[in-house]
């Protein structure tokens, strides 16, 4: 069978084999064998441990929102992330490079085990063995449809009539293996090609993980992720009548539970308690890179807070003071700029779990990741609904969610397009800083801009269209991410295929 890789994944072809549970250990490289469970478990935790560090953690999440109307620069900032914040992207950019080629990477993992573990002597493996393999098989299907369908998000146009002809991303059902001929890369699918191989993975990942029943905070991809993913998939897609039918099975099942007091949201967001997560990916301290270190918060040694990033006024004003999200995720407390000291909220949604920090005295901001919430699932069902024109259960799904919020809520009946703005709104709150929002904006044909600061001294470059007067449109090039430069340096079919602007 032919194999290719992609160039840029040249590089990382050593698997770690550290545990889900334990602390890594040694590693092992893509020419062993795979000839046991043991071995397909080695690649397994790989294949876990790169989707958390790279895929659903850190700038693939943060930058979206740094691009985005959620944050302004502060005067302290450095210019850290700010070419992503002021919209001066560029294909040699090491975040968009990375995000690439780890998701290649898995890809690729993941097809090593699709061949290999059927190739395996299985003759004197357990039943229980066999349905382990077969498990994983179907976790690499679904990485696979969850991996291409996060560089679909950011690196293609969204989905429409024109998906025939518009591009999608490079697909691969091949293994590792560097080619001698470099006309064996594959160039940009079409769109719609794209959407059916996740389509096609998905349905795979749904057979193969029929059996992994669902539990909150799991730690392992279940039935239940892939129709989360599945719901998701769909309302990006306008596939409302798929939307529906997933997000509201998970939530008719009862596994997963809307928090509605502040107690327990404190432990779901600073202790990882798992409630409400239908995936809540395992962490552990020493394992580097450290997932999910989103330093929104700014802590610094001498115990001020001194942020690159202040949430903007608009979305405070979103919130009532009776919600418990702006209670845990919001802390109004002095703030230090140089010489500039203002009373201003911080946003403190990843403020570290204290269990996964020993021994430190300042916080690293290391949470579990958290990829599927139910409350997305209660948002999908409530957005796929009004798009379709059931009013009733749009209002009935968008009151249930904020019903579990707010303390002191009574629920109303939307209709039109203030149906659709609430949605949208309770979006932004409910998803806030979980790299949900440019891609929201971009979904739903939306430009931004940029509005008033909190406070306008602590703001970097006050006034101007590059900061905090920026605004886009709908049709910005920008929306897209480039392809890597590396990727069309070496890859031959891919030259001229880079996203326009770039």
């Amino acid at each position: 069978m032919k194999k290719i890789i992609f160039s840029i994944c040249a590089a990382m072809l050593l698997v770690c084999s550290c545990d889900l549970d334990i602390l890594p250990s040694n590693s092992i490289t893509t020419d062993s064998s795979l000839s046991s469970v043991e071995d397909a478990q080695k690649f397994r935790r790989d294949l876990y441990i790169t989707v958390r560090d790279y895929i659903v953690s850190g700038p693939p999440i943060y930058l979206p929102e740094l691009m985005s109307d959620s944050f302004h620069a502060s005067i302290v900032f450095g210019n850290r992330n700010g070419e992503y914040y002021k919209w001066e992207m560029r294909s040699t950019f090491g975040s968009v490079e990375s995000l690439w080629s780890h998701s290649y990477y898995c890809v690729m993992l993941a097809n090593f085990l699709e061949q290999g573990i059927p190739e395996m002597d299985q003759a004197r493996l357990s039943n229980s063995d066999k349905a382990q393999l077969d498990i994983i098989l179907g976790e690499c299907a679904f990485v696979k449809a969850y991996t291409m369908f996060v560089l679909t998000e950011l690196f293609c146009n969204n989905y429409s009539s024109n998906a025939s002809s518009d591009y999608g991303v490079m697909l691969s059902d091949e293994p590792f293996t560097t080619p001698s001929d470099q006309a064996s890369y594959p160039g940009r699918s079409t769109l719609a090609e794209t959407y059916d191989y996740i389509s096609r993975n998905l349905s795979k990942a749904e057979t193969l993980l029929g059996n992994v029943s669902g539990v909150e905070g799991s730690i392992y991809f279940t039935k239940d992720a892939v129709t989360a993913l599945k719901a998701r998939i769909a309302l990006t897609k306008g596939d409302y009548s798929t939307a529906i039918t997933a997000s509201t099975s998970l939530i008719n099942q009862g596994t997963y539970t809307l928090i509605d007091n502040k107690p327990d949201f404190d432990k779901l967001w600073i202790n990882d308690n798992g409630r409400e997560c239908i995936v809540q990916l395992w962490a552990d301290y020493q394992s580097l890179p450290r997932s999910n270190c989103y330093d929104y918060v700014g802590l610094q040694s001498n115990g001020t807070y001194s942020p690159n990033y202040m949430p903007e006024q608009w979305i405070i004003d979103e919130f009532t003071s009776d919600d418990i999200r702006f209670q845990t995720w919001f802390k109004k407390t002095p703030v230090v700029f140089g010489t500039l000291n203002s009373n201003l909220y911080i946003f403190i949604k990843f403020p570290g779990n204290p269990e996964l920090m020993p021994g430190e005295t300042i916080s690293t901001y290391l949470n579990k990741v958290k990829p599927f919430r139910i409350a997305e699932q209660y948002l999908i069902a409530a957005e796929a609904y009004a798009a379709s024109g059931d009013a009733v259960n749009a209002n009935k799904y968008l009151n249930a969610l904020r019903a579990k919020r707010l303390k002191s809520y009574s629920s109303r009946n939307y209709s039109g397009e203030e149906l659709l703005t609430q949605i949208k709104k309770e979006r932004a709150k409910e998803l806030f800083g979980e790299g949900f929002r440019l891609k929201d904006l971009k979904r739903w044909n939306k430009g931004f801009a940029r509005s008033a600061a909190q406070d306008d001294q602590i703001i970097n470059n006050a006034g101007s269209t590059l900061t905090e007067f920026l605004s886009k449109s709908a049709d910005d090039p920008f929306f897209l991410w480039p392809i890597p430069q590396s990727e069309i340096d070496s890859n031959p079919q891919i030259r001229g295929q880079q996203n326009p602007g770039y």
